[in-house]
């Protein structure tokens, strides 16, 4: 019994240190990494992150120094996810920044972003961290003079930061490969080398003083190039072609022409007044394209007299325009979208609800583009229809054009104008392979933005009853036609 109780107890006794050798067995000692892998793994942590790193071991210490992605904005730097604040805030911000730069080797570094309401007055600082991202070799730089959280407040562009262009040598030039400014001044020297390896160029509220066109010339690796509300732009060419230029996004920089040779280009989104030439050389390979045109005025003939002529490859397009509904006289284009499949469009409807021949020119759809197969038109009325007519045979003084692929339409907006009602009728007899067709007396366009709008109930009602009243699934047995 004796013997037991002690084998049992030498057991007891034993386990601990069992427990511990196969503890030590699992365990794998993090430092004892090779250098580069560690280094690699504190490269994915976030900035704050991985300076606490430097807590874990002496041989740690140093290790965050060397960090690749620098992102100095206020929730890093300040704790706080608001802007700017008071002068109080940004001193604090520039001395943290100022603080940690000291620290850094300087070396390794891919991305730099400053994201902070800073302008000219505090352009020695600006400098020296510019310097310093270029110093490091980064090929990502991101300077925001105005983050999203403070778009709302007040800022002139007189005291806009100006990007210190001589900082630049061929090298430092050349080793960009994204640059991003945001309330920015730029003054473009016409000596300069350009950025030979610039893949992404995003330029947002940023005033251009200089030939931009010159710039964009010798960015002959540029794949995605994105401007918005920059001043001035009124004739926009670039000389040189681009062959990698893949996006481009003009939005409201109010240019009266842009002339581009993009071969490659598969992508485009323009906002901004019309008329507006748009030249993109012969861009085969373009299958999506965004169009929205700010002039509050008729801006459907530009719809189908200028953007088939550099589109006419697209595959998807989505427009936002305007139309009156009394309109003198209307000229078919001779170029089409020979590739659309699919085509969104919001229409503001201008004018007297009691004409109808300027929304009938949405018809010229179904002969602009013969491959269509969807067609989305979200309308917005401006004004209401006063009670519709019973007049089903009067677009017929419009030239029917059969189409063959037209599969499926869906309308919003829809509240019984006269013209609304007749084009509904003239795609349903001409589109001689639709299956499907939605009604919706509801603004869509108005949901997707403001939401719920009280003051169209009755317009609402209206619709629907036109809708229900003039549009009958007996007289098209082979769509389905559907009314909301």
């Amino acid at each position: 019994m004796t013997s037991r109780i002690h084998a049992k107890r030498k057991s007891t006794m034993m386990s601990p240190n069992k427990h511990t050798a196969k503890r030590r067995r699992l365990e794998f000692p993090l430092h004892a990494l090779p250098e580069d892998i560690i280094c690699n793994i504190v490269s994915r942590l976030t900035l704050k992150d991985a300076v606490r790193t430097s807590l874990v071991s002496s041989s740690w210490r140093q290790l965050w120094t060397s960090y690749p992605n620098l992102c100095f904005d206020s929730p890093t730097m300040l704790n706080r996810k608001i802007g700017s604040g008071s002068k109080r805030r940004r001193h604090r911000f520039i001395r943290r920044v100022n603080a940690f730069l000291e620290s850094h080797a300087g070396i390794g570094l891919r991305t730099f972003k400053v994201a902070f309401a800073l302008d000219n007055k505090h352009a020695k600082y600006l400098d020296k961290w510019f310097s310093f991202a270029l110093g490091s070799k980064a090929t990502e730089i991101t300077l925001n003079m105005l983050p999203e959280i403070d778009r709302g407040s007040t800022q002139s562009w007189k005291g806009a930061y100006t990007l210190p262009f001589h900082m630049f040598d061929r090298q430092s030039a050349s080793r960009i490969e994204s640059f991003q400014l945001v309330f920015m001044s730029l003054k473009l020297p016409h000596d300069f080398y350009g950025f030979n390896s610039l893949r992404v160029l995003d330029l947002q509220r940023v005033h251009i003083s200089g030939d931009l066109g010159l710039l964009l010339s010798k960015c002959n690796a540029l794949e995605s190039l994105s401007l918005y509300r920059c001043y001035p732009l009124l004739n926009l060419k670039v000389q040189q072609p681009l062959h990698q230029l893949r996006y481009l996004s003009f939005r409201e920089c109010f240019e009266e022409s842009l002339e581009f040779d993009a071969a490659n280009l598969a992508k485009f989104e323009y906002s901004g007044r019309a008329p507006m030439i748009i030249t993109l050389g012969e861009p085969i390979n373009l299958k999506e394209a965004t169009i929205t045109l700010l002039e509050y005025d008729d801006t459907l003939e530009q719809v189908f007299a200028e953007l088939p002529k550099s589109m006419s490859s697209v595959e998807t397009l989505f427009v936002n325009t305007h139309l009156k509904t009394q309109v003198v006289g209307f000229s078919k284009q001779p170029m089409k979208f020979n590739h659309l499949v699919k085509l969104e469009m919001t229409v503001n409807i201008l004018g007297n609800a009691e004409f109808k021949n300027g929304i009938l020119r949405l018809a010229y759809l179904l002969e602009v583009a013969p491959l269509l197969q969807r067609l989305e038109l979200n309308m917005i009325p401006h004004h209401s229809a006063g009670g519709y007519h019973d007049d089903s045979e009067a677009y017929w003084h419009i030239q029917p054009c059969t189409h063959s692929h037209l599969e499926r339409v869906d309308i919003s907006g829809f509240f019984g104008l006269r013209g609304q009602l007749e084009l509904v009728w003239y795609i349903l007899d001409n589109a001689l392979t639709l299956r499907s067709m939605s009604i919706d007396p509801r603004v869509r366009a108005y949901h997707r933005t403001i939401g719920y709008f009280e003051g169209l109930d009755l317009d609402i009602k209206n619709g629907r009853k036109c809708a229900f009243k003039f549009i009958s699934q007996y007289d098209y047995p082979n769509v389905q036609i559907e009314i909301f």
